[in-house]
């Protein structure tokens, strides 16, 4: 190492430091102002970053590097204000790995920094839960929320953890009905839901619902816990808002907070969401002859980022007052922020991801593009989804994977009452274009069903 020493009369030294070893070029100068006091002397280093010059040795690069954040950078003028205390820990003549006080700030510096990446990585991740005993079906995912506290509720923490393990290349997984597993439906609108849900509470023979006549919802409680293994419309009802979607029953973590309030507090639980998807264009034909008929589903909630949409957020198609009945296709296509577009694109997507609702005001690729994928990622994670022309082949899917047998056949109850709408190929094909979205999650959703049928139907015959 080299180093020059200019003093002059005022008691003002530079100090510069070169070094000939390691692989870094850079010059640092240090000035130490020493100030005359009877009793104390202050000191003020300044470190700045010079210009590329000659190499340094990695200890004092690295050092004046990863120290320089934590002593308040300048961006402005790119120079590091250092304390007196620098000097009394020898840091003034950078003598690298010579220096003992210069090595321990190193350790200390570059332990401070792996620490906080540390930090943030676990922030992200979910205590891994163990599997709990059950039936073993097929390529199936699991939700796991665990007991959090206010705050991360508030901020919709949630995180999908895969409850699978390999069997023979078969992914598989165990639905628990004697413990802490419940099974959430997200109802998308139209799309053969309602008969799901009613199979469910009074159809389904393995864990039977408490129904009583007139009443539409059941008692799906365990018997010794009476707790419920069913969140859904016809057994804990619309506690989440009429049609709640992921974004509300997940993301913000009203099903979580839910359960919680019905058990008089905080438990981990294991959440198994389902849905059903249905062909777009018919969806959307469906939604606009209910519609149509006077349904406006006006008291949604539409929770996103732990509010409640506004009129702001999101505009409405027609006066609340009056309502939307007797709608013309032509008036309900027309409206730019109809929610019947690309519904189950985005009931099933975090909307927190692209602004809440800020895609139907301003909608841009980038945002279709984050939604997609969002939708695509949950429904994979989902334990299980149907098809709504695929009614048999879902209830078989339904039936393999939670171990669960329905006195009845789906496909009888699912017929649809708006088949009979004649629409022009205009129609039709304006119809497909403002639904795109939905279409590709369609789509992919119907290669994703036929692996995971295939993959169950071989299995089965396996075992036999």
């Amino acid at each position: 190492m080299k180093r020059r020493n200019k003093c002059s009369t005022s008691k003002a030294c530079q100090y510069t430091t070169r070094g000939e070893e390691g692989s870094l070029s850079l010059r640092v100068s240090v000035r130490v102002q020493l100030q005359d006091s009877a009793t104390h002397e202050e000191t003020q280093t300044i470190v700045s970053k010079g210009a590329l010059a000659h190499p340094l040795p990695l200890c004092d690069a690295l050092t004046v590097l990863l120290i320089a954040p934590l002593l308040g950078l300048n961006e402005e003028s790119n120079v590091f204000l250092v304390s007196d205390a620098m000097k009394l820990m020898g840091m003034c003549s950078m003598r690298g790995w010579k220096g003992v006080q210069c090595r321990k700030l190193f350790v200390f510096a570059t332990i401070l920094f792996a620490a906080s990446i540390v930090y943030f990585y676990i922030s992200e991740k979910r205590e891994i839960v163990a599997f709990t005993e059950g039936p073993v079906t097929d390529f199936s995912m699991k939700t796991t929320t665990e007991v959090v506290n206010d705050n991360m509720l508030e901020e919709g923490y949630y995180a999908y953890e895969r409850a699978a393990q390999e069997s023979g290349g078969v992914r598989v997984i165990r639905f628990n009905k004697t413990s802490n597993d419940v099974i959430v439906f997200v109802h998308i609108q139209k799309t053969a839901g309602t008969t799901f849900e009613k199979f469910l509470v009074r159809y389904q023979q393995n864990l039977p619902c408490k129904c009583q006549a007139h009443k539409k919802r059941c008692n799906c409680g365990r018997n010794a816990s009476n707790e419920t293994w069913l969140f859904s419309r016809y057994s804990t009802g619309w506690v989440c808002g009429l049609h709640a979607d992921f974004t509300e029953l997940v993301v913000n973590s009203c099903v979580q907070r839910v359960l919680d309030k019905q058990a008089g507090h905080k438990k981990k639980r294991n959440y198994f969401y389902t849905t059903f998807l249905r062909n777009p264009t018919d969806r959307f034909i469906s939604e606009f002859r209910h519609v149509q008929r006077g349904a406006t589903w006006i008291s949604s909630k539409h929770v996103c980022n732990g509010r409640p949409a506004s009129v702001n957020d999101l505009p409405t198609c027609f006066d609340p007052r009056i309502g939307w009945e007797g709608v013309s296709l032509e008036e309900f296509i027309s409206c730019p922020y109809n929610l019947a577009f690309n519904r189950q694109t985005r009931m099933l997507s975090n909307l927190s991801l692209v602004g809440c609702y800020e895609h139907l005001r301003r909608p841009s690729y980038e945002q279709d593009k984050i939604m997609m994928e969002s939708a695509k990622e949950n429904l994979r994670n989902m334990a299980f989804f149907g098809i709504k022309e695929r009614m048999d082949d879902s209830q078989y899917f339904f039936e393999a994977t939670f171990d669960m047998k329905f006195s009845r056949k789906m496909s009888v109850w699912g017929k649809s009452k708006s088949n009979d709408t004649v629409l022009t190929a205009s129609q039709l094909a304006y119809i497909r274009n403002v639904n795109k979205l939905d279409w590709e999650l369609y789509e992919y959703a119907l290669q994703l069903f036929n692996e995971r049928l295939s993959q169950l139907h071989r299995k089965k015959r396996r075992l036999r």
